[in-house]
């Protein structure tokens, strides 16, 4: 007779346990809103011809994320006519656009250090990659 309402009472508390932490956990998921964590990655037009006269084959990609305020611009083209001065006053003109259409009112700071990368792309031509990071400040 002991066991059985020893099993009983067992049973009574361990029910009683989960419904408290499932309600706990629904109470935790009201409190605490979801929040977009995701990174927006986006190929930028190339308006930009007349900061780059001289390279070729340029792509602009352009990620951003609005938790951090963190954005990562990539300028890309071939290495040939691959030029540093070229590259940073594209990503200038593109983050003064980028600024001005998410209405930020303070320039950017920097992350990082700009990065160069030379490679070969699956066509083996070789390729130059200029990488520059900031962070808006989303107050």
């Amino acid at each position: 007779m002991k066991k059985i309402l020893t099993l009983c009472a067992c049973a009574l508390l361990a029910t009683s346990l989960m419904t408290a932490q499932t309600t706990a956990t629904s109470v935790e998921e009201d409190k605490n809103p979801k929040v977009d964590i995701s990174t927006r990655v986006r190929q930028v037009e190339d308006n930009y011809a007349e900061f780059h006269p001289t390279a070729s084959m340029v792509t602009l990609d352009l990620e951003y994320t609005p938790l951090t305020g963190e954005v990562i611009v990539n300028y890309t083209c071939m290495a040939a006519s691959f030029d540093q001065g070229e590259a940073m006053n594209t990503i200038d003109a593109i983050l003064e656009e980028f600024t001005q259409e998410n209405q930020f009112t303070k320039k950017p700071s920097f992350v990082r250090k700009d990065r160069t990368r030379y490679y070969k792309d699956s066509r083996d031509i070789r390729m130059a990659s200029y990488r520059r990071w900031v962070r808006f400040d989303t107050n």
